[in-house]
């Protein structure tokens, strides 16, 4: 099963709905940087993988959450293994060199799947239950067009299955 057929199965929310060609989890937010910024980003990731390799593995995807603050109701994990962790506060000091804002919030890896919802949607009726197997991980820029925000992949790392 699919994010978004789980999603159109068990959850109603008065929020807009993320396109499903949107689902992503975000290990690093790195807003707006300047072009010279994100080049010398892109080599510190880079070069830190070619000493530091991390290897891919598989989420699974089966608790749900709120944020109320900037309304986003999102399907998210329990667990995940350490080294994502790892992953994610790495790029997010990497983004933070490179002159991104500092993120406080502790990482949750989690697909955002309604923004701005004014209250929590009802608990689904079964619990998500959802495999996520990844072997890479992209900065993407986003661009705002008439239909909406689209996603738009710059440089993609690839995560070994195994220790190298």
């Amino acid at each position: 099963m699919t994010v978004a057929d789980w999603r159109q199965r068990q959850l109603a929310c008065d929020g807009r709905q993320v396109p499903p060609a949107n689902f992503h989890i975000t290990l690093a937010f790195v807003g707006q940087v300047q072009p010279p910024s994100l080049e010398r980003m892109c080599l510190s990731v880079d070069q830190w993988l070619d000493h530091s390799p991390v290897c891919g593995s598989e989420l699974t995807l089966d608790c749900v959450g709120y944020w109320p603050k900037p309304g986003i109701f999102w399907l998210g994990c329990s667990a995940w293994p350490r080294p994502l962790t790892e992953l994610a506060d790495k790029l997010r000091g990497i983004a933070v060199n490179a002159g991104s804002k500092r993120d406080r919030n502790p990482f949750q890896p989690h697909v955002t799947l309604f923004r701005r919802c004014h209250a929590a949607p009802p608990a689904p009726p079964t619990t998500p239950l959802i495999a996520l197997p990844y072997s890479h991980f992209s900065l993407f820029e986003s661009r705002q067009g008439r239909q909406g925000v689209s996603y738009h992949s710059i440089q993609n790392w690839h995560l070994p299955s195994r220790p190298v």
